[in-house]
């Protein structure tokens, strides 16, 4: 059952990152697996896989938390794979509904993280405030052009993981800010198509983009991990303040009503439901699902429940 739980927050983590202005470390906050999971990836290290000669491959796998790892993982992957469609087409034809409810689920998440894990001493409330400027100077750069060079997908795989374990910043809105964002996912849907249809040439150039990507992806998330496990463990309230902070930095972002500004196509701005251009608020579905965002919040309480027995 723990492990079922577990895949399902690594899903809930990959649908988090598919979307722009959502961190999937700010669900791995949320749902209390965040330390584990920066601590397990620590745990994968040259080090440890030199005892396979000597202790053998069950001795290793205990020791770098292997089953936690797949668990997580695995639900990542899948929703990358199994959502990426449905997330887009959402993200085009019910954006209100869709950010309504993450803004109702980060809410709740500040809310109960600054409840339970932080005390309002003046310091910690300066690295709150620290944590929330960074975010939200963050989210107003704008997206850059689309770049596809291989030395530049390695370094936007390796920034961009890095912001996706930061909770508050959106590792595909950075991506999104490289200008990689779009040559990303459609080389993901290229790549299941090839499943259905394979074609040799195609294979190998979505096999190179991705590849590269994801050789970013792991050896900034090794790096990064380690960085941010050494401020858990030395400074934890100071540095779960700041995390509070970028994830409240971050709130402008998933606003549900946002209007283009103008002669920009992609540029937009938090506004308020009577000053929204993009056609009807949909006031009243806006509000039940950030109230099903905000309630989210209470089931994944429960879940950490039924792990820990």
């Amino acid at each position: 059952m723990r492990y079922f739980i577990l895949y399902l927050k690594g899903m809930l983590m990959g649908a988090a990152d598919l979307v722009p202005g959502v961190s999937g470390g700010t669900l791995a906050l949320i749902t209390g697996i965040y330390k584990e999971l920066l601590e397990s990836i620590n745990a994968v290290s040259l080090e440890n896989f030199k005892l396979l000669k000597t202790k053998g491959v069950l001795v290793v796998w205990k020791k770098i938390n292997g089953p936690f790892l797949l668990a997580v993982f695995g639900g990542i992957i899948s929703s990358i794979l199994l959502l990426s469609r449905l997330l887009e087409w959402l993200i085009e034809n019910e954006p209100i509904g869709l950010w309504s409810f993450f803004f109702g689920l980060l809410i709740a998440s500040i809310l109960y993280l600054s409840k339970s894990e932080l005390t309002l001493k003046p310091l910690n409330i300066l690295y709150l405030i620290l944590g929330g400027l960074i975010s939200f100077l963050v989210t107003q750069l704008n997206g850059g052009s689309n770049q596809s060079s291989l030395w530049y997908l390695f370094l936007s795989g390796f920034i961009g993981i890095s912001a996706m374990i930061l909770p508050g910043l959106s590792g595909a809105y950075i991506l999104f800010i490289m200008g990689v964002y779009q040559t990303i996912l459609s080389n993901v849907r290229q790549a299941q198509d090839l499943l259905f249809e394979f074609d040799q040439d195609k294979f190998i150039l979505v096999a190179s983009i991705l590849g590269v990507f994801i050789l970013g992806i792991v050896v900034g998330l090794k790096v990064f991990s380690k960085f941010l496990s050494w401020l858990l463990n030395r400074y934890p309230e100071r540095s779960i303040a700041v995390l509070i902070g970028l994830m409240f930095g971050a709130l402008h972002k998933v606003w549900p009503w946002q209007n283009k500004v103008v002669d920009t196509i992609d540029k937009s701005y938090a506004v308020l439901p009577s000053e929204y251009s993009g056609g009807n608020p949909e006031i009243l579905t806006a509000i039940i699902f950030m109230v099903l965002g905000f309630l989210i919040l209470f089931l994944i309480e429960k879940s950490k429940a039924i792990i820990s027995r």
